[in-house]
């Protein structure tokens, strides 16, 4: 867990192994007023392999984006992008990363 301070408000955020989703879940949420009312956002990585060994990202196509509760400033919630996105978490589907590219210089075949 950590705290995260903008102005005059503070945000926690959560990294944590998710049982009965089997999944790896982010969260972000603020801290400053009621308890609940602040901005909540999840990113929740499935598990590949929940019974055989250690979590194993499924590819980002499955990966679930979740928010409410109000605004978050751009400074947080880039620094909570870069966070998920530095745990190395999102992995690109195979098909996305088996796609043929397209040579500009090639001449199309006729």
């Amino acid at each position: 867990m950590e705290v995260w301070d903008h102005g005059a408000k503070l945000y926690e955020v959560n990294s944590y192994y998710s049982l009965p989703d089997y999944a790896w879940q982010y969260e972000l949420v603020g801290l400053t007023g009621a308890p609940g009312a602040g901005p909540y956002i999840t990113v929740t990585i499935p598990d590949a392999t929940p019974d055989d060994g250690p979590f194993t990202a499924r590819p980002a196509s499955e990966v679930m984006f979740g928010a409410g509760g109000g605004d978050v400033p751009w400074p947080i919630l880039r620094r909570f992008i870069d966070l998920v996105e530095s745990s190395g978490d999102i992995v690109q589907d195979l098909a996305d990363s088996a796609s043929p590219t397209t040579d500009p210089q090639a001449s199309p075949s006729l």
